[in-house]
């Protein structure tokens, strides 16, 4: 573009060389400097237009060559954001499954602990029917036993008696009892043994037997007075 201006500065200049001084310019050159001097705002004009938009075309260049490079950016960074989003989805799946996993492990020590509990309150349960009835047994001994120590106490009285009996047997007494067999004397001591051995039968302590199954124990009987017993 210089150079052509360069040239229509050259070819204006050389008519006006050649023509006379004295002549002045003619109608044809002065209109061919006058086409000229369009030609060269053109040219001036074409040149600024061409400075302008190099310049505006080196700006979007540069703003290109930026937005390339930012995009390139955020194409890493969104590739490294994606690896790191899979990591963590891969990081998070797997703690949701260990948690899972102890759940259903809680679950499990749950329903164990509940089938325990229920065997421990049915064991408990047993165990407490089962001291209730050692404790109605061991009433039921306990009055077996006390009848039976007034059973022994009574024998006792018995057999003292019997004793006393015989230590005060008279010599008188003992030369009567040598009657026949059919004495009175021996008679009489033959119907005391009786009631004595009456006494000691209804005193002696007898083995109860066991209960059978579904029947109620027998309360044990209160022990004879002595009025009873004197009575018989």
């Amino acid at each position: 573009m210089r150079s052509l201006l360069l040239l229509l500065a050259l070819a204006l200049a050389l008519p006006l060389a050649a023509a006379p001084a004295a002549d002045g310019p003619s109608p044809a050159e002065t209109k061919l400097r006058e086409s000229l001097k369009a030609t060269m705002l053109q040219l001036r004009t074409a040149e600024a237009d061409k400075a302008n938009l190099q310049a505006e075309k080196d700006a979007n260049d540069a703003k290109v060559k930026e937005l390339t490079a930012q995009v390139e950016k955020l194409t890493k960074q969104a590739a490294a954001d994606q690896t790191t989003a899979k990591k963590q989805i891969e990081d998070l799946n797997g703690k949701v499954a260990a948690q899972e996993q102890l759940i259903g492990k809680f679950k499990e020590a749950l329903e164990k602990w509940k089938d325990g509990y229920a065997k421990a309150a049915a064991l408990a349960t047993a165990k407490e029917a089962e001291r209730v009835k050692l404790t109605d047994q061991n009433a039921v001994l306990r009055r077996k036993v006390e009848d039976q120590r007034a059973k022994n106490v009574a024998l006792a009285k018995t057999a003292n008696e019997i004793l006393d009996r015989y230590a005060k047997f008279g010599v008188g007494e003992a030369l009567s009892a040598r009657e026949p067999f059919t004495g009175i004397t021996r008679a009489r001591i033959e119907t005391l043994v009786q009631d004595y051995g009456d006494k000691i039968e209804d005193n002696r302590i007898k083995p109860e037997p066991a209960p059978k199954k579904g029947q109620p124990e027998k309360k044990a009987e209160a022990p004879k007075t002595a009025a009873e017993q004197a009575n018989r």
